[in-house]
């Protein structure tokens, strides 16, 4: 009993814990290793005796209203070791921290470690990096280590003269709730080498947090606004740095105007927040609060002033268009921006090209001039004409462009092509048209017959099918092929037809 309370009195004989912390120690479970004391010692047989005593607490009082710590603030878990029997040479301290769900090491925050010597001796704070190392000698199971050479990783606790009044460790551990406890379990295992075969102590202390004060929310930060359109501006922010302990469910935007504009005020359940119905032509400054289930908290810094401009409307029309050929099957249209864009920075253009004989007709959007037009129809008639458009709308259509001819393309090449004997030196060889004429009608086609077998190659022009192909050498093999000419050139050869034998 004298050695608990002993224990006991030295732990609550402690200075006053930070003023951050809570109101008390508040006591976990009280444990002892018994050891065989040695006859060197005490001069007779040996007999079981307590070797070491150790505590845990941490600091707070789940007595309290409220209950502290409070969830998110700093509290200590507390382990005090000290030596109460005869050893036969000096046991060391392994101690080991566990922590629940919900509670995590303060890393912010350094671990104090205390020592008292024997003699009786004076507890004392104990700062030497390596008698007290700081975080990175706690390993990720909670291992805690001394850097200290000759210590073996641990905390020695000599004993006083006669092996009377031993010394005693205690340590103080950051720990902070990041989730509301009640009764979970703090826990400091503690292995002792003292010689014997003792088991590792398991102290645990029941944890109590009150939850976090819930409050109405900071203010929103970094606010910034710009004006949108002649009657609508944007509103961007970051959420407090403090919610109140609630979630947000909403944020209110107000935008006033110093030169007589309308106020107004929009809610958004986060950043950017639109304010509709401002005035157009006036200066404003806008600011923005967040509300939880409390209430709303205060406003935030206004922003910078900044002017909607006048009321705006759709642009007017391009200018100057012009149509310029590429290709057979492109053309660049060219223009000049309307002199009027409404009030409201012109976002894009669209080009429109028809034809009024047959051709394709086409659309194409850009965002400056020129715009390119492709898979236009070659040898067609084009014209074409651009429109405007701006945050309010689209303008109207320019006037049309000159008319212009896309040029025409070499044909597809002739299909279906068939050769038979007419006679002993001639071949009658006919064949389909090209699916595309390359937008100019077909002039003429060219027929050509090759042997595979020594007869001389022969070829033959026609203006539609069939074409006969005369000169051949009689007895011989011989196959054919057609290929189309229009204005712009001749098509490629189509294939051949099937082999055919001329009598001899």
């Amino acid at each position: 009993m004298l050695v608990v309370v002993a224990m006991v009195a030295s732990v609550l004989g402690l200075g006053a814990a930070p003023a951050s912390a809570a109101e008390k120690w508040n006591g976990g479970s009280t444990k002892y290793t018994t050891i065989t004391n040695c006859p060197s010692i005490i001069w007779g047989s040996p007999y079981q005796e307590f070797g070491i005593g150790a505590f845990v607490s941490y600091w707070g009082d789940q007595q309290s209203d409220p209950i502290t710590p409070v969830t998110g603030n700093t509290t200590y878990l507390n382990l005090y070791a000290m030596l109460v029997g005869s050893h036969c040479s000096t046991p060391k301290l392994f101690p080991r921290f566990v922590l629940p769900s919900g509670v995590e090491f303060d890393k912010t925050q350094r671990i104090r470690c205390f020592y008292t010597p024997p003699g009786p001796g004076t507890q004392r704070e104990i700062t030497l990096a390596a008698e007290c190392p700081q975080w990175s000698n706690v390993s990720a199971n909670g291992y805690y280590s001394s850097s200290q050479t000759g210590w073996s990783g641990g905390w020695p606790l000599p004993a006083g003269q006669n092996y009377m009044n031993g010394s005693a460790w205690e340590f103080w551990v950051p720990v902070r709730a990041t989730s509301q406890q009640w009764g979970s379990q703090l826990t400091a295992e503690l292995g002792i080498a003292d010689g014997n075969a003792g088991p590792t102590l398991n102290l645990s202390v029941p944890f109590y947090t009150a939850p976090p004060p819930v409050t109405a929310p900071g203010a929103p930060t970094n606010v910034a606004a710009n004006a949108t359109s002649p009657t609508s501006a944007q509103v961007s922010f970051n959420p407090p740095a403090n919610n109140g302990g609630a979630a947000i469910n909403g944020y209110t935007a107000r935008c006033e105007s110093p030169t007589g504009g309308v106020t107004q005020t929009a809610t958004g359940g986060g950043s950017p927040i639109n304010v509709t119905g401002l005035s157009p032509g006036q200066t404003y400054a806008c600011d923005v609060r967040a509300t939880n289930n409390v209430g709303s908290g205060s406003w935030s810094n206004k922003t910078g002033n900044f002017n909607t401009p006048q009321a705006t409307a759709a642009p007017g029309a391009p200018t100057s268009v012009v149509t310029n050929v590429v290709s057979a099957t492109t053309s660049r249209v060219t223009f000049n921006p309307p002199a009027n864009d409404g009030n409201s920075p012109i976002t894009g253009y669209r080009a429109q090209c028809t034809s009024p004989n047959g051709g394709t007709s086409r659309t194409v959007d850009g965002t400056s001039s020129p715009i390119t037009f492709t898979n236009l129809t070659p040898g067609k008639d084009y014209r074409c004409r651009v429109n405007a458009r701006n945050a309010v709308g689209t303008g109207s259509y320019s006037a049309y462009s000159a008319t212009v001819t896309q040029p025409a393309t070499r044909p597809d090449r002739p299909t279906n092509v068939t050769a038979t004997a007419a006679t002993r030196t001639s071949a009658k060889v006919t064949f389909a048209p090209p699916a595309y004429n390359g937008g100019a009608a077909i002039t003429s086609y060219r027929v050509q017959c090759a042997s595979s077998n020594g007869g001389l190659t022969r070829t033959a022009d026609g203006t539609t099918s069939p074409v006969t192909v005369t000169r051949l050498t009689a007895g011989k093999a011989y196959r054919c092929r057609v290929k189309a000419t229009n204005a712009a050139g001749a098509s490629a050869y189509s294939a051949y037809s099937a082999r055919f034998n001329l009598p001899a």
